[in-house]
């Protein structure tokens, strides 16, 4: 249980961490990886890891159970299209009040629909479909290695 959760929260902040490094070029005023390292390690130790935790919120109040991670038979379609459906929300929602209401950043050559940056919205899909994608496979090889 406590492995499957760090596996899910630790890949999340990495894969936050990276992703957000990646997409700093990007936006405007972007002028050194040195520079905005620690700008995308902020965003990524608040925003996006307290994003993860409404996510696995989200899905324990489903599940009906805390550590649902823990349990296979709560990886189901359900968990899959809710966890698409949350990062969607959540990429789009706050995308749209940081650039037009909070007026946090500005895109310089970033990907756009309806004025909206992609990569932002792609990340709150894939980082945590990857996640529990990890921690669902760490959870299989621990029941392997018992046998």
């Amino acid at each position: 249980m406590k492995k499957k959760l760090f596996t899910y929260f630790g890949s999340s902040f990495l894969f936050h961490l990276l992703w957000e490094n990646f997409q700093a070029p990007l936006y405007q005023g972007y002028t050194s990886f040195n520079q905005h390292f620690w700008i995308c390690l902020r965003a990524t130790a608040t925003g996006d890891m307290l994003f993860m935790l409404i996510i696995y919120a989200v899905l324990a109040l489903v599940h009906r159970d805390a550590f649902w991670i823990a349990h296979k038979t709560n990886y189901t379609t359900m968990t899959w299209v809710i966890i698409i459906l949350m990062g969607l929300l959540i990429g789009v929602s706050f995308e749209f009040w940081s650039v037009y209401v909070a007026h946090h950043w500005q895109y310089n050559s970033m990907p756009t629909i309806l004025g909206i940056g992609l990569l932002p919205i792609a990340q709150m899909i894939v980082v945590p479909s990857l996640a529990l994608l990890i921690s669902e496979s760490i959870g299989i090889r621990i029941s392997e290695s018992k046998l």
